[in-house]
């Protein structure tokens, strides 16, 4: 994608440059956006509070309404678009990250910044390069671990490009830099200046050493949850919700890889998941959409964490492997060795 401002294109639009045929798919657009708003249910976030929003509210962002213009009105190439959007720049984000040597609670920061970001603005009007690699360089400043914004512009501009930064005294650099400065007062307004994130490392290293697990079961785990970013679950759910549905994903694969089954002991005589305080019928559901980026079909981009394996795993699988919850551990499938 071309490294384009992330002002918004909308005032850089020349008057009457739509297509001859372009009111008649918007008309298109808005009727099958409100046909699908009509069938998608009503129920309130799972989570209190102003970023966890509803699949419903996510169905019907300014970024999925503009897809969907793009699409002729196709909901379900709109919310494939936008998923590969999301997915792609995410995987950005991370490489990116990394090759700055960030931490990984610094990667994540930036990624949840992004959804947030999006979740609310339009692709049509904000480059989501530009807005990702913002979203690193403010992230990095959030979590105490600051990296030059000269250095987030090279190595992110790099990954996007496959190529070489321009020359950091040239004015073309100079633009660049000023782009993330301008954008990034854009990416706060947008945050409301809230800049408070948790995230789902910490309930999950908390669990695991609850029960002495395994080193291996915190390192799978913490993997689904780093694939888990490239989707919108932190947008409906809460930390815990997608801890646990990590460890229930990463006992499914030891128990398959090991052909033993990987039991999670129960809570205070109730359900293993009672230690998150979530419900069965949640952490299914962040699992299912988890390993729904292990579909051949829908993975793009740069490998996932624990998709080695995994990719080949269908959701038939998945359910043919299903457990009852209320056993202790539920056998696992995934692919992928700790890191």
């Amino acid at each position: 994608a071309a490294a384009a401002s992330g002002a918004p294109r909308a005032q850089r639009q020349v008057a009457g440059a739509a297509a001859a045929d372009g009111g008649d798919q918007k008309a298109a657009a808005d009727q099958n956006l409100q046909q699908s708003a009509a069938t998608a249910p009503r129920d309130e976030p799972v989570e209190s509070g102003p970023w966890f929003l509803t699949k419903s509210q996510i169905d019907n962002s300014p970024s999925r309404k503009y897809l969907l213009e793009r699409c002729g009105g196709d909901v379900v190439k709109a919310r494939e678009k936008e998923a590969q959007h999301r997915r792609l720049t995410c995987a950005f984000l991370q490489e990116s990250g990394q090759k700055l040597r960030l931490p990984q609670l610094s990667i994540a920061t930036a990624i949840v910044f992004y959804h947030r970001f999006f979740a609310h603005k339009s692709y049509e009007n904000y480059c989501r390069f530009t807005i990702a690699t913002t979203c690193l360089f403010l992230a990095s400043k959030v979590e105490e671990t600051p990296k030059k914004l000269k250095d987030v512009v090279i190595e992110t501009y790099r990954i996007q490009h496959g190529r070489q930064a321009p020359d950091p005294e040239s004015q073309e650099f100079k633009d660049l830099k000023e782009r993330i400065l301008v954008s990034e007062r854009v990416l706060l307004q947008t945050l409301g200046f809230d800049l408070t994130v948790e995230h789902a490392y910490r309930p999950l290293l908390a669990y695991v050493k609850s029960i002495q697990g395994t080193r291996d079961l915190a390192q799978v785990a913490w993997n689904f949850i780093n694939d888990s970013l490239r989707t919108t679950i932190c947008l409906q759910y809460a930390p815990r919700h997608v801890s646990a549905a990590a460890v229930y994903l990463a006992a499914r694969y030891l128990s398959e890889h090991h052909d033993k089954l990987y039991e999670l002991p129960p809570h205070q005589g109730g359900k293993w998941y009672d230690a998150f305080h979530v419900s069965e019928e949640a952490f299914q559901d962040v699992a299912n959409q988890i390993m729904e980026l292990y579909d051949s079909k829908a993975n793009g981009g740069p490998a996932l964490a624990n998709g080695s394996n995994v990719a080949l795993m269908s959701q038939k699988r998945l359910e043919t492997l299903k457990s009852p919850a209320s056993a202790p551990g539920p056998a696992a499938a995934n692919g992928a060795a700790a890191a």
